[in-house]
């Protein structure tokens, strides 16, 4: 028999349902958030994984925030995508080469006055 009327939910499926999409979106989430926690342990001076773990929330929080506000615009599964964007351009800008030994030198620390026979 089909019900006729409205749906009624109980606070128990309610959560139950909210638990199911935060789930959903954390493992979407982690193809770009875990990067980003590498990136995070790197830069650690001090405990690595601590930094490793806030860098993964922060990252985390930011994916599955844009992804909930890109659900709303209807393109389906095509917002897991479009929202890893933003987070993959700050694991770029965090993302800091190892400097050269300072007896190296590069083509940038070669100035007009240092340049010549001595």
């Amino acid at each position: 028999m089909i019900p006729l009327g409205a749906v009624n939910f109980s606070t128990a499926d309610i959560l139950l349902m909210l638990a199911a999409l935060f789930v959903i979106g954390v493992c979407a989430a982690l193809p770009v958030t875990i990067p980003l926690a590498l990136i995070g342990a790197r830069r650690a001076v001090s405990h690595p994984g601590w930094n490793a773990f806030y860098y993964w929330l922060w990252g985390t929080g930011l994916t599955v925030a844009i992804m909930a506000a890109l659900i709303q615009t209807g393109r389906g599964w095509g917002v897991v995508p479009l929202s890893w964007i933003p987070t993959a351009v700050i694991a770029a800008l965090l993302y800091r080469r190892r400097p050269r030994p300072s007896r190296e030198l590069g083509w940038s620390d070669t100035t007009p006055s240092q340049q010549g026979e001595r």
